[in-house]
């Protein structure tokens, strides 16, 4: 069972409900104040770029930031939101992962797009006729997992979501227990298009750490209020994020025009706990 602590941002700082004074820690020089600028000192080659087929026959592509790091750090996969991509949704968000001792692997969907500057290679080369609704693109999610066996990357690895992938790794915990060691959901879809696969529908048979993040400009919405009720029971972690906005973009200060680094601490803190690093 889950240890269950209720995060929520009233303040410009953070505070935990129900635990009298105690609060999350604060950022740290680890934390190195923001996410760093694409000039940071990692250098991706063309030949680095990751291909994988999916069940159905479908190519995704893969960036990733492993420079620097011993064999055995502990391994990200990233999933992006609607309209996006793996390289422009997580470009600074990586490379800072990567600095604070976090292998990561960014990967494009089919269910994507050109947003935050960078193309969606998997987008780029589907074939016409492939279903790539928000619910369709599952199998990219579970061909980029069966990845990390077959390279021998890793036995287990942290799954990261957004906004409608923030909901889809939740399923991928479900089926595949033994290759996921905890689950990162930022604004997990609630909408109609995910009626076939939202988060709620998989959680009886999550067994990893759970942490999920969401604005507090997104929490007047009855679906989000209840989907944080339904997490909270499952014993999941859950913080409302004060001037963030939708999906994983909350952790950049240029995206919010905020300064994000006590949730970015606290997102160091759960990946610490949960990978043991």
């Amino acid at each position: 069972m889950i240890v269950l602590k209720f995060f929520t941002a009233l303040t410009a700082s953070l505070c935990l409900t129900g635990c009298g004074e105690n609060t999350p820690p604060a950022a740290t020089p680890n934390d190195r104040a923001a996410p760093p600028a694409s000039t940071a000192p990692i250098v991706q080659t063309p030949d680095a770029v990751i291909t994988v087929q999916t069940s159905d026959g479908v190519t995704i592509y893969g960036q990733p930031y492993f420079t620097g790091l011993s064999a055995d750090a502990p391994l990200v996969l990233l999933f992006h939101q609607a309209g996006s991509n793996g390289r422009g949704e997580y470009g600074e968000i990586a490379v800072w992962l990567n600095q604070n001792g976090y292998r990561v692997i960014a990967w494009d969907q089919r269910s994507g797009g050109d947003h935050f500057g960078k193309t969606n290679r998997t987008v780029d080369a589907i074939a016409p006729d492939v279903p790539v609704e928000y619910c369709d693109a599952y199998p990219d999610l579970e061909a980029a997992l069966a990845y990390i066996s077959t390279a021998s990357l890793a036995d287990k690895a942290v799954v990261w979501g957004s906004s409608y992938s923030a909901a889809l790794v939740f399923r991928l915990a479900k089926d595949h227990p033994d290759a996921v060691s905890g689950v990162i959901a930022f604004s997990p879809g609630t909408g109609g298009p995910m009626a076939q696969c939202r988060a709620r529908m998989w959680l009886d048979g999550v067994t990893a750490p759970v942490f999920a993040l969401r604005p507090a400009s997104e929490m007047a919405r009855s679906a989000s209020v209840e989907q944080r009720e339904t997490l909270i029971t499952a014993g999941a972690e859950f913080l409302v994020v004060k001037d963030g906005v939708h999906g994983s973009s909350m952790l950049v200060d240029e995206r919010t025009e905020n300064d994000m680094s006590a949730v970015r601490a606290a997102v160091l803190e759960w990946l610490a706990r949960t990978t043991g690093r």
